[in-house]
């Protein structure tokens, strides 16, 4: 096996375990109770954060392998993002398109001041919005990735 097809394999293998990382956050989300008391603000807190970060690692992954690297300039989280939203002319086509890069900004955001503050300080409200968005974000995230990993895979027969 060519080097190439061993690492676009093991990349797509990668992925495919994120994304089942992934769908088990949805189940979790679905169960989780909905009061706003400061222990279960900050558990629904901690799966939103998980969400975005088990994204992030899918892209971290692609930037390492495809992109030559993650970006480097401190605000390299939300560049990470744009750069997945765009084609790269012969090494790769857009990973995920812009509108999905939008709504991925505004987990990232959320991750941020998950990481930033007290849990008291949590919004529930604005909890309340991106945990009623996730499932929609990760259906469109799953769909757009795994176009991906068959635009990866195909490279393998040319």
């Amino acid at each position: 096996m060519k080097r190439e097809e061993t690492l676009l394999r093991r990349l797509a293998a990668e992925i495919e375990s994120e994304l089942a990382s992934l769908a088990q956050l949805e189940q979790e989300l679905a169960g989780a109770p909905n009061p706003e008391d400061s222990y279960s603000l900050r558990a629904r807190g901690s799966i939103l954060h998980d969400f975005y970060t088990g994204v992030e690692r899918i892209f971290m992954r692609i930037a390492s392998e495809l992109n030559g690297g993650v970006p480097q300039s401190p605000q390299w989280h939300q560049e990470l993002i744009r750069n997945m939203a765009l084609a790269i002319p012969e090494v790769r086509p857009a990973v995920i398109d812009a509108d999905l890069a939008g709504k991925l900004s505004e987990h990232l955001r959320f991750r941020h001041v998950f990481r930033n503050i007290y849990g008291s300080v949590l919004d529930p409200a604005r909890m309340q919005s991106l945990e009623e968005q996730m499932p929609a974000t990760l259906t469109a995230f799953r769909q757009q990735i795994e176009a991906f990993i068959a635009w990866m895979l195909e490279q393998l027969q040319t």
